[in-house]
C-alpha cells in the first residue's frame, strides 16, 4: 500500500513541478514513464501517455519522443497490451505535428483498430478524427464529411469525463464542412459550440479556433478581418516555436487572403516566409526519418567494411564522448545524396568516402559505422579543426572520382563535432548537433 502511495506522490510532483528547461522536463519524463512502465498500471500509464506527452509533441520535441517511444513498442506488445492503442495515438501526434501525415495516419490507423477492439471510445474518437485531419489538403467527399460527425456519438458511448475533448471533434467536421462549401452551416456550429466557450488563453484549443475563426471569415469573403485573426496566430506560435500545423494553415490562408485583395507587396513577403517554413519543415522531417531508421532498424548495420556494427558504435560513443578529458573526442558524420535514378551507386561510393577516411586518418579512427544506407558515423580522436582539414582531403579525393557536374554523386557532406570544444558531454547531444550542421548546409 505504502509502495502504491509512494508513485502517485512521485506522479503528483512531476505534475507540479515547474522545469527550469524542455530538457529537465523531459528527463524527468523519461524517468517518470520508465517507472510507471515498470509499474505496469495500466490506466496510469494511457493517461501519462496522452496528457504529459503534449509539451513535447506541440514545442517541436518530436523526434525525442518518437525515438523513446518506438523504443517501448516490443515491450508494450508483450508486457502493456492494453496501452498499446494510447503508444500508437501519441507516436500519430509525434508525425502529425511533424506535417509528416503519411506516417500519422498508419499510427492513427492502428491506434483506432486496437481502441475498437478495447471498446476504448473516447481514444477511436481522437485517433479518427486525426486521421481525418491529415487528410485535409485531399478534396474531401460527402463519405468523409458523414464520418466526421462520428466521433462525438463515440463521446456518448464513453466516459462521461470524455465531454472536455468534445470541442476537438468538431473543428474537423466544421472544416471538412467548409471545404465542402457548407460555410453557413459550419459558422452556425462554430458558434454554438466555439463562440462563448471559456478557453485557457493560448491554450493548444483557444488556437486551433481561433485558425478555425479565420478559415471562416476567409470563406465570407472577410479577407482583410481573416488575416488579423490568422496573422495573431501565427506570430504566437512562431514565438513560441510550436503548432507547426496550425502555422502551415495560417500562412496558408493569409497568402490566399492578400493575393485576392492584391496587396502584392505583402503577398511577396509572405510567400517568403511562407518558403522558408516548408524548407524548415522539410529539412525536420528527413532528420527525423534519418534518426528513425537509426534508432529503429538498419540492414545496414553489419556492413564488415565498417569497424563496428551500429549497436556497438552507439555503446563506444556513449562511452567515449561522455569523456571531456585531453581533447576530448569528434563524431564525425558523413552524409550523400545521389542522383534519384542512380541509387544503386551509394553502395560503391559510401565504400570509397570509407577507405579515404581511413588512408587520410587510420590511426585516429577508434570506430566507425553505417548508420544508414546514405550516412557513415566515425568516432575520431583529434580536434575538430584538424578533423575538418583531413575531412576536407577526403573530399576532394571522392570528388576526383565523382566529380560535381559530370556524376551520379549530387553532394557530400561532413559534419564534425567535438564533445569537450563544444561542450556536449554525450553522445546523443554530439549526434543531435552533426545532424543539424548537415541539415543546415542541405537547405541554407
Amino acid at each position: 500500500m505504502m509502495g502504491k502511495q509512494l508513485k502517485a506522490l512521485q506522479l503528483n510532483h512531476f505534475r507540479s513541478q515547474t522545469f527550469s528547461s524542455i530538457d529537465a522536463h523531459y528527463k524527468a519524463y523519461i524517468a517518470m514513464l520508465e517507472t510507471l512502465v515498470a509499474e505496469g498500471n495500466i490506466e496510469k500509464v494511457n493517461a501519462f501517455l496522452r496528457f504529459d506527452s503534449e509539451p513535447f509533441i506541440l514545442a517541436n520535441s518530436n523526434i525525442k519522443i518518437l525515438r523513446l517511444l518506438l523504443d517501448k513498442e516490443q515491450h508494450f506488445k508483450e508486457n502493456l497490451r492494453e496501452c498499446l492503442s494510447t503508444l500508437y495515438l501519441v507516436i500519430g501526434h509525434c508525425y502529425y505535428f511533424s506535417i509528416d501525415f503519411e506516417q500519422a495516419k498508419k499510427y492513427y490507423r492502428l491506434a483506432s483498430s486496437l481502441a475498437l477492439e478495447d471498446e476504448n471510445y473516447s481514444l477511436l474518437s481522437i485517433a479518427m478524427n486525426n486521421y481525418y485531419a491529415t487528410q485535409m489538403d485531399e478534396l474531401p467527399k460527402d463519405i468523409f464529411w458523414e464520418i466526421s460527425k462520428l466521433p462525438a456519438v463515440f463521446l456518448k458511448m464513453g466516459n462521461h469525463e470524455d465531454h472536455r475533448f468534445m470541442l476537438v471533434r468538431f473543428i474537423t467536421h466544421i472544416e471538412l464542412s467548409l471545404q465542402l462549401g457548407k460555410v453557413q452551416y459550419a459558422e452556425k456550429l462554430f458558434n454554438e459550440y466555439f463562440k462563448e466557450y471559456p478557453f485557457e488563453k493560448f491554450s493548444r484549443i483557444d488556437l486551433h479556433v481561433r485558425v478555425l475563426r479565420g478559415k471562416i471569415l476567409f470563406k465570407n469573403e472577410q479577407y482583410e478581418c481573416a488575416i488579423e485573426v490568422l496573422h495573431e496566430v501565427l506570430l504566437l506560435c512562431m514565438k513560441a516555436n510550436s503548432h507547426k500545423d496550425l502555422v502551415q494553415e495560417c500562412y496558408k490562408y493569409i497568402t490566399r487572403s492578400y493575393m485576392l485583395i492584391n496587396e502584392e507587396t505583402l503577398l511577396k513577403k509572405m510567400e517568403q516566409y511562407q518558403s522558408r517554413f516548408y524548407r524548415k519543415i522539410e529539412t525536420d522531417k528527413r532528420y527525423m526519418e534519418k534518426y528513425i531508421k537509426t534508432s529503429v532498424t538498419n540492414e545496414y548495420e553489419l556492413d564488415k567494411s565498417f569497424i563496428s556494427p551500429l549497436q556497438q558504435f552507439q555503446l563506444a560513443g556513449t562511452y567515449l564522448l561522455n569523456s571531456v578529458k585531453d581533447s576530448g573526442y569528434t563524431l564525425v558524420l558523413v552524409d550523400c545524396k545521389v542522383v534519384a535514378t542512380e541509387k544503386g551507386k551509394l553502395n560503391e561510393i559510401i565504400h570509397l568516402i570509407n577507405e579515404e577516411m581511413m588512408k587520410e586518418m587510420k590511426e585516429f579512427i577508434i570506430t566507425s559505422t553505417r548508420l544508414d544506407e546514405s550516412t557513415i558515423g566515425y568516432i575520431i580522436q583529434l580536434s575538430e579543426t584538424c578533423t575538418d582539414t583531413l575531412c576536407a582531403n577526403v573530399f576532394y579525393k571522392v570528388r576526383e572520382h565523382y566529380p560535381k557536374n559530370n556524376s551520379v554523386l549530387e553532394a557530400i557532406y561532413f559534419a564534425s563535432v567535438n564533445n569537450k570544444e563544444n561542450n556536449l558531454p554525450s553522445y546523443q547531444k554530439c549526434l543531435d548537433l552533426a545532424y543539424a550542421y548537415i541539415y543546415y548546409e542541405i537547405y541554407k
